[in-house]
């Protein structure tokens, strides 16, 4: 009998770290994804700040460390570079809030950027597909991770399109509906303390939402994955009874990769890789560095995602794997021929 292991959070999450570093060819993977959509916006961003960091006297330092101030005249002076993406991004947590609308009056790099959002998830639906499909693998490769990927690419879409559908309409109900209701209320306040607590509590409202369509769409996949023998309809409404039926133990394994994750940002402020380089060879190490810390946050994601499947399911047994389980039982004689009798008195019988 195998010995009765913890099923806590940290201890689901503490597996799952120990999964993703006995396979870091799956970090390497997601790695590799982020440096392909990110390989596409590098040229137009380096051309244009090459141009414009040649004609300034302060272009060695602005390599190493640019100015906020320097890049605010940028955007008021070169508005077609990045367009609106900006106010964009800055506006999401606003009163007011980012409607469909404004996604038309991008440009540039913002345009490019969104662009290849789309393109991250399909990448997205590819890459669950490999991670959790090589994640029950007893031995797995990268061909495993590509095999997986395609096998479970169309469901994994599926559910990367109706999280994110879900997703659109809780920011629309939860942020921006919400917040054209309280708009004459939140004037009426007393204090601005007031009105900061009702906008932190919406906050926290939204991404607690967010964070559970996030652990439904991720229990849906594990279960997906680990329950071959049951039909797609019953395996997405077992996902689905999964995430309601642990919901503390979920919250706590994206809670703990949250955590690391911020402590992991928290060791790069502190470390400031980037201080004091004023030399442009100084912006290679810099890049090493970074690309460094990358890999690291992509372990945590793989951790991340085994320890959701080891909150939901066990080791698989052989009838889930694609290994062959070996036979126990002793093999069995062939029937005797039809036109055989039967003897009635063996050798040594009475």
């Amino acid at each position: 009998m195998s010995p009765v292991r913890s099923s806590g959070a940290l201890a689901c999450f503490g597996r799952g770290l120990r999964a993703s570093l006995s396979k870091p060819y799956l970090a390497v993977s997601l790695w590799l994804i982020q440096l392909l959509l990110a390989s596409v916006l590098i040229l137009p961003v380096s051309n244009s700040l090459h141009d414009l960091l040649d004609d300034s006297p302060s272009a060695s330092r602005m390599v190493a460390n640019p100015d906020l101030g320097w890049w605010e005249t940028l955007l008021r002076t070169h508005p077609d570079l990045l367009g609106n993406f900006p106010d964009l991004l800055t506006g999401l947590l606003t009163p007011e809030g980012v409607t469909s609308s404004k996604l038309s009056g991008l440009r540039g790099i913002g345009a490019a950027a969104v662009s290849l959002g789309l393109l991250a998830i399909v990448l997205h639906a590819f890459a669950l597909g490999g991670i959790f499909g090589t994640l029950r693998e007893p031995h797995g490769s990268l061909v495993t991770f590509g095999r997986e990927g395609m096998r479970r690419f169309p469901a994994f879409l599926a559910f990367t399109l109706a999280a994110l559908a879900a997703a659109l309409l809780a920011y629309r109900w939860v942020w921006l509906e919400t917040g054209l209701a309280l708009n004459e209320r939140m004037r009426e306040l007393q204090s601005e303390r007031q009105a900061l607590a009702i906008t932190l509590a919406r906050v926290l409202l939204l991404a607690f939402v967010l964070s559970a369509i996030k652990l439904v769409a991720d229990s849906v996949r594990a279960i997906w994955v680990a329950r071959p023998d049951l039909p797609p309809v019953s395996r997405f409404f077992a996902g689905i009874a999964g995430a309601l039926a642990r919901p503390v133990r979920l919250f706590g394994v994206l809670l703990s990769a949250i955590v690391t994750i911020l402590t992991l940002y928290a060791i790069w402020i502190v470390a400031d890789p980037s201080a004091g380089g004023e030399a442009r060879f100084a912006l290679v190490p810099l890049i090493l560095t970074q690309q460094v810390f990358v890999f690291l946050r992509s372990l945590i994601k793989v951790g991340y995602y085994a320890g959701i499947s080891e909150a939901l399911t066990r080791t698989p047994s052989p009838e889930y794997s694609y290994v062959a389980a070996p036979s126990s039982a002793a093999p069995v004689a062939p029937p005797a021929p039809d036109d055989e009798p039967p003897l009635e008195n063996p050798a040594g019988a009475v």
